[in-house]
C-alpha cells in the first residue's frame, strides 16, 4: 500500500532578484501562505547567494525548489541536481494568450528550452494553466495552480494598447464575472463604455469575497501539500533504466514512480528498433541500474539481454503490436525476471503462441494520471464527442462520423472533434489504399451531408490532453483492434462518457456498460445520457474502475521492480495466462 507516513520534510524556497509585477507578488503572497500552513522550513536565496548551499540542507528529508524565472531555475539546478529527493518547481504567471506577440514570445522561448518533464510548473488562474500547456504540448507539462487570495477589478475607461495587457489579466477571474469586450465601437459606431454595468463583473459581498478567500487558500494548501508530501511508496530508493523507442507510454509513468519514491528513473529513448542512438550511455545506463525496463517486445530486449550483467533484473513491456509480429520469439525469457501487458489479452497471446512463461507475465494497465484529467467540463461539453489518433485506418473515423450522423438526425447539438495528424500528413500514406481511399470518403461525406457540414472538426496533435478533453462529453474507441486504448482511459478520467465498439479483446478491460456491436443501440446510449443525473452516475462508476487507479498502478510497478512479482500479479488479476484469448476477467 502506499505509504502516507513522511519524515521529516524540508523546503528550499529561491526566488530571482528582479522586477516584479503585482501579480506575481500577490502570487507568492498566496504561496508563502501555504507553506506556512504546511509548516514548512523556508530557505530564501537570491541568484549571487547559491553557490554552495548545498551542504546547508538537510541529509534527509525532500527539498523543493521555488524559483521565480528561467534563469534561477537554471542556476538552482547546477547547485542542487546531486540532491537525490530534489524537486523544481518553477513559478510562470503568463501576460498574454498563446502566440499573442512578444509578451508571449518571450516567455514561451524560454520554457521550451528549459522546461522538461520533471518541472512542476506552478501558476496562477486556469486559463494561464491552459496557455503553458498549449505552449509546451510536445511533452505533457505538470502544470499546478496556486490561486492569488485576491484579484481585484478595476473598471478602466482607458483603451487598451499593445502595452496594456489588463484585458488578459482580468480575463483569470473565476466564472460569474462577465467576458470582456474590446474597447472600440458597437455595430452602430458608438464607442463602447467598460463601465457599463453591463460590463462589470458582480460586485461580491464581504461575506462571499471572505468565503471564496478562504476556499483557494484550501485550494492552495493542497496543491502545496501534494508536492511537498507526495504519495510515498515504502522502500530504499533504486535506479531504474528504461530503454526502448517511442517512449510516451510511460513517461508519465516514469516520472511518478521516481517522484513517489525518490528513485531516479533514467529514460533512453531510441530512433531505431534494435540499436540505441548512443551506445555509450545506454550501456552506462544498464551497469549503472538496479533495474532494466525494456519498452515493447522489440529488438531493443535483445539488445538489453545481450549486455546486461548476468543477475541483473530484467523487465519487458509488451504492448498490442508485439503480437501480430515475430518480435517475441526473439526474446530470451530465462534473461528477464517479468513480462508486463498492458492488457490481459496480449498476455495470453505471448503465453500460448510466443511459449512466455505464465509465472512471470503480469497485468498492469498503462498508467493514467488521474489527477491531471480531473478538470470541470466546459458548457455543452456533453454534446460533443472526441475521437483521438485517426491513422491507420482501422481507427475507423468514418464509423465515428456514422455515429455522428445518426445523432444529429434527433439533435443537432452534437457535434465530433478529432485530435491527431491526418493521414495526408504521414509519410507515404497515399501508398496505403484502404486508408487513403476512407479519407477522401470522409472529405467528401464532411463537405456534402447536410447534416455533417460543420460539425467535424479537426485539432492538432500535441501532449496537452487534459485541455482539450474538457470541451469533450463523449469519448469515441470506434477502432477495428485496439491494445488498450490509452486515450479511452484519459477521456472517462476526464468526466467523458465512452462508447466503444466491441473490438477484440475489449472484454478483458472495459466492462460491458459502454461496448457496443451497433451503431443504433450506441446512439439510444449517448442520447439517453442527456440525462444529466444517468449521465453523471455512469461517469462515476467507470472512474472507479481499478484499471484507472495510478496509485495501484504506481504500487504494482514498485513491487515489480523491487522483485516482488506475486503482489505484482495480484493488482489486477489473477489473470488465468491459458484461457481462452478473449475471456473476460474480473475488473
Amino acid at each position: 500500500m502506499l505509504n502516507q507516513q513522511v519524515s521529516k520534510y524540508s523546503m528550499f524556497v529561491y526566488m530571482e532578484n528582479k522586477l516584479h509585477s503585482s501579480n506575481l507578488d500577490r502570487f507568492k503572497v498566496s504561496l508563502f501562505k501555504a507553506l506556512a500552513d504546511n509548516s514548512c522550513e523556508i530557505m530564501m536565496l537570491q541568484t549571487q547567494e547559491l553557490e554552495g548551499k548545498s551542504p546547508q540542507l538537510p541529509k534527509r528529508g525532500r527539498c523543493v525548489v521555488f524559483c521565480d524565472g528561467i534563469m534561477s531555475l537554471k542556476a538552482a539546478r547546477n547547485e542542487f541536481s546531486t540532491i537525490s529527493e530534489c524537486v523544481f518547481a518553477l513559478i510562470v504567471i503568463p501576460t498574454s494568450y498563446p502566440k499573442w506577440g512578444s509578451y508571449t514570445e518571450a516567455w514561451a522561448k524560454g520554457l521550451a528550452q528549459n522546461v522538461d518533464a520533471d518541472t512542476i510548473i506552478l501558476t496562477d488562474s486556469d486559463l494561464s494553466r491552459k496557455v503553458i500547456e498549449s505552449e509546451l504540448n510536445h511533452f505533457r507539462a505538470d502544470v499546478r495552480i496556486v490561486r492569488p487570495k485576491h484579484i481585484p477589478v478595476e473598471h478602466d475607461d482607458s483603451e487598451a494598447s499593445d502595452e496594456d495587457i489588463w484585458q488578459f489579466e482580468k480575463s483569470k477571474l473565476r466564472e460569474g464575472a462577465k467576458a470582456l469586450r474590446f474597447s472600440g465601437s458597437s455595430w452602430g459606431f458608438e464607442k463602447y463604455q467598460s463601465a457599463d454595468s453591463s460590463q462589470r463583473s458582480p460586485i461580491q459581498s464581504e461575506e462571499a469575497n471572505k468565503a471564496q478567500s478562504e476556499a483557494f487558500e484550501s485550494e492552495n494548501n493542497e496543491v502545496i501539500s501534494d508536492i511537498l508530501v507526495p504519495r510515498r511508496l515504502s522502500g530504499h530508493p533504486i535506479e531504474i533504466g528504461i530503454l526502448g523507442t517511442k517512449l510516451t507510454f510511460i513517461d508519465e509513468l516514469s516520472r511518478d514512480l521516481a517522484r513517489d519514491s525518490a528513485s531516479r528513473v533514467t529514460l533512453d529513448e531510441w530512433t531505431h528498433l534494435g540499436a540505441p542512438p548512443d551506445a555509450s550511455r545506454s550501456e552506462m545506463i544498464l551497469a549503472n541500474s538496479d533495474v532494466i525496463i525494456g519498452e515493447w517486445a522489440r529488438p531493443n530486449n535483445v539488445w538489453i539481454q545481450d549486455r546486461a550483467k548476468i543477475g541483473k533484473r530484467l523487465i519487458v513491456r509488451a504492448h498490442r503490436y508485439e503480437v501480430t509480429v515475430d518480435f517475441p520469439h526473439n526474446i530470451d525469457m530465462e534473461r528477464y525476471y517479468g513480462g508486463v501487458v498492458i492488457v490481459p489479452w496480449v498476455g495470453r497471446a505471448l503465453v500460448q503462441k510466443f511459449g512466455w512463461p505464465r509465472e512471470k507475465m503480469v497485468y498492469i494497465p498503462n498508467y493514467i494520471n488521474s489527477r491531471y484529467f480531473h478538470r470541470p467540463k466546459l458548457t455543452g461539453a456533453e454534446f460533443t464527442l472526441g475521437i483521438v489518433g485517426i491513422t491507420p485506418d482501422l481507427k475507423r473515423l468514418d464509423l465515428a462520423i456514422d455515429l455522428l450522423e445518426r445523432l444529429r438526425m434527433e439533435d443537432l447539438r452534437y457535434a465530433l472533434r478529432v485530435r491527431g495528424n491526418l493521414p495526408s500528413e504521414h509519410i507515404n500514406w497515399h501508398k496505403q489504399p484502404l486508408q487513403a481511399e476512407q479519407w477522401g470518403s470522409i472529405l467528401h461525406r464532411i463537405e456534402t451531408n447536410p447534416l455533417l457540414r460543420n460539425a467535424v472538426h479537426f485539432d492538432a496533435p500535441g501532449r496537452d490532453m487534459a485541455s482539450w478533453f474538457q470541451q469533450i462529453g463523449v469519448i469515441l474507441s470506434t477502432s477495428d483492434l485496439e491494445g488498450s486504448h490509452v486515450a479511452l482511459a484519459e477521456g472517462i478520467a476526464s468526466g467523458a462518457l465512452p462508447v466503444a465498439r466491441r473490438w477484440p479483446g475489449i472484454e478483458t478491460l472495459w466492462p460491458e456498460e459502454f461496448i457496443f456491436d451497433d451503431l443504433e443501440l450506441a446512439a439510444q446510449y449517448v442520447l439517453q445520457a442527456r440525462n444529466h443525473q444517468l449521465r453523471e452516475q455512469q461517469i462515476h462508476m467507470f472512474q472507479r474502475l481499478k484499471s484507472l487507479d495510478p496509485d495501484r498502478v504506481l504500487q504494482a510497478w514498485w513491487d515489480l521492480v523491487n522483485g516482488r512479482i506475486e503482489d505484482a500479479q495480484q493488482a489486477f488479476g489473477p489473470v488465468d495466462w491459458d484461457a481462452p484469448l478473449y475471456e473476460k476477467i474480473i475488473l
